[in-house]
């Protein structure tokens, strides 16, 4: 919550933020609000600076985030403890980057800031000539990634120098994209930024920056990707250089991924439109068709799209067996008609509803008649154990060995009136009516005395009109459909109707991406202590599209220049149960 109030601190202006900090500093103390990786204002330094305590200063000046002007003016006020805070001195066993190269000058700058005994006013000459050594001289081990960008390094250094280092603003996606060698790492490397902890949270950034490259150099041309393909885990330069150096190749026009650069491909791949992807997928071997669909998110729209447009088998497979498929594609794979691809959903329980299931047993597809169960569908059914089965859904089939088979199971709570007429009906529809009253007259005792009696009746006049009568009558419609699951749920929805909890990372991806508008997060996110947390997660991806400053500064102004109603925020945040720009009202109004 403290780093949260920093946030709207810095939003307030120069004129007013300092009578506000200093009473503030009064209430909790200064690292209470500034503490952690928060961006801060010039005019909110300026205020920890001058009102703050020889410690608040210099907890202050932990913050990565701050510029290199911003934390000379925190040395400036705190002297030699803040130095030795942020630029500890080198421990025996730490090992730094050799001096070398055309930035010699940073990695000799950074070992000066790092020794000890050196005098504050060269160290704060070595920041205003090299403000980059306010973040890189903060950190132990290596910073080869920002120090010599274009020296090649391995994806585990790329990995520990970027994150850090996007959030506290000194390095870009477009420089990783440019610079960063050789260029399966600088695949490798984007595509973690892109899909953070599977939420997708940098994914509209790098997608905007990497499709252009693509289309105008690979496009669809298969010989070009094939030679990326070939190339990617060997070639030294950057990735534009591998693009424009495959752009006029030709050659083979079959494109087989090794395994080890398998998921940066796809992960290049998935720039590309349904319609571009749907003339490349034939050109793919089934491995690397089949990496287009990552297991921990659900299907992209544009590979699944153009999987069921080129029907190519190994990518339907994978999509069927997709654990978080969704009903969309379910029904779409279902229609298709493929007995393989039925017998996948079905085993994809986590992926496929039960309603949809007993579509397949049903044998019901769009725009087609219905068809025999398969006979390996049909044993892989009747084989399973007790505890697995759906004896309910089966007896809807109208497959007349698995109806006979799950009958004596079903359980009669679990079936409506019409359901057993609906038994009936199957069998007629999809055997015949003598196989109908075979089974009728096997299990007659299981149904209700009305139905049977009526399904008697009408098999012997070979008529099943009684039986479609007395399910209109009864018919009350179709079920309630189930709701959907919170997490599929519209961002925008989901947050208006539900509390937040301390996990919120699928609201910080929504407005990162632009999905959501951070607005709305300040309107209606609660508790308040949650909506802060929010907040300062979005506030670390600065690079993405979404922003929330807009929103913390309307937020600034609806508390007001009191100091008293900032101080009232502060004791309220931690239990108000309400919104933000309720919590912002209230406080105004009880400061007078």
């Amino acid at each position: 919550m403290g780093q949260g109030l920093g946030l709207v601190l810095r939003e307030l202006g120069a004129d007013e933020v300092g009578g506000v900090f200093a009473r503030l500093v009064g209430v909790r103390g200064a690292d209470a609000w500034v503490g952690g990786e928060v961006c801060l204002s010039d005019a909110l330094v300026e205020a920890i600076a001058a009102c703050g305590s020889a410690e608040e200063v210099v907890r202050a000046a932990g913050n990565p985030r701050l510029t290199a002007a911003q934390l000379c003016r925190l040395i400036e006020a705190g002297g030699y403890p803040v130095v030795a805070w942020v630029f500890p001195p080198e421990g025996e066993d730490e090992v730094l980057d050799p001096p070398g190269g055309p930035n010699e000058v940073l990695d000799l700058g950074r070992r000066e800031l790092r020794r000890a005994g050196v005098a504050v006013e060269r160290k704060l000459a070595l920041l205003r000539a090299h403000p980059l050594l306010a973040y890189t001289a903060r950190r132990a081990g290596s910073v080869s990634v920002l120090h010599r960008p274009d020296v090649p390094v391995t994806r585990t250094e790329a990995l520990d120098q970027v994150g850090p280092a996007l959030r506290a603003g000194v390095l870009a996606p477009r420089e990783i994209l440019d610079r960063m060698r050789p260029a399966r790492v600088a695949a490798q490397v984007l595509a973690v930024v892109s899909r953070e902890h599977a939420y997708v949270t940098g994914e509209t950034t790098i997608h905007e920056l990497l499709r252009p490259e693509v289309v105008d150099t690979l496009g669809t041309n298969p010989a070009a990707w094939a030679h990326v393909a070939r190339t990617l885990g060997r070639h030294a330069g950057t990735l534009p250089e591998l693009f424009a150096d495959a752009r006029t190749h030709t050659g083979e026009a079959a494109i087989r991924v090794p395994a080890a650069v398998r998921p940066s491909m796809a992960f290049l791949l998935r720039r590309l439109t349904a319609e571009e992807l749907t003339t490349l997928i034939p050109h793919l071997d089934d491995a690397a068709a089949v990496a287009l669909l990552p297991g921990n998110v659900p299907p992209l729209p544009n590979v699944a799209d153009a999987a069921l447009r080129c029907e190519h088998h190994a990518l339907l497979a994978a999509l069927a067996e997709h654990q978080s498929i969704g009903r969309h594609y379910a029904g779409l794979l279902k229609d298709l008609g493929d007995d393989r691809l039925d017998r996948l959903l079905v085993d994809n329980r986590s992926g496929v509803t039960a309603e949809l299931r007993r579509e397949i047993y049903a044998g019901r597809r769009a725009d087609r008649p219905r068809v025999p169960m398969h006979p390996e569908l049909r044993a892989q059914l009747l084989n399973e154990p007790p505890f697995g089965g759906e004896p309910e859904a089966y007896a809807l089939s109208g497959d007349p060995a698995l109806v006979d088979h799950a009958l004596p199971g079903c359980e009669a709570r679990k079936l409506r009136r019409i359901d057993w007429i609906d038994i009936v009906l199957s069998l007629w529809e999809r055997a015949d009516p003598s196989v109908t009253a075979d089974i009728l007259g096997r299990h007659g005792e299981l149904f209700p005395e009305r139905i049977r009696v009526t399904a008697q009746a009408a098999l012997a006049a070979e008529d099943p009109t009684p039986l479609r009568e007395l399910r209109a009558r009864w018919d009350r419609g179709p079920r309630a459909e189930p709701p959907i699951p919170e997490h599929r749920r519209p961002p925008a929805d989901r947050l208006r109707d539900t509390p937040l909890d301390p996990w919120h990372s699928w609201l910080v991806a929504a407005v990162t991406s632009g999905e959501l508008d951070a607005e709305e997060v300040v309107r209606y996110a609660r508790p308040a202590r949650h909506a802060f947390e929010a907040l300062v997660a979005i506030d670390a991806y600065h690079w993405a599209p979404g922003s929330a400053r807009p929103a913390l500064a309307r937020l600034g102004k609806r508390i007001g220049p009191n100091p008293e109603a900032w101080v009232i925020l502060a004791g309220l945040t931690a239990d108000f149960e309400g919104t933000l720009t309720e919590l912002a009202d209230l406080c105004a109004a009880a400061a007078g």
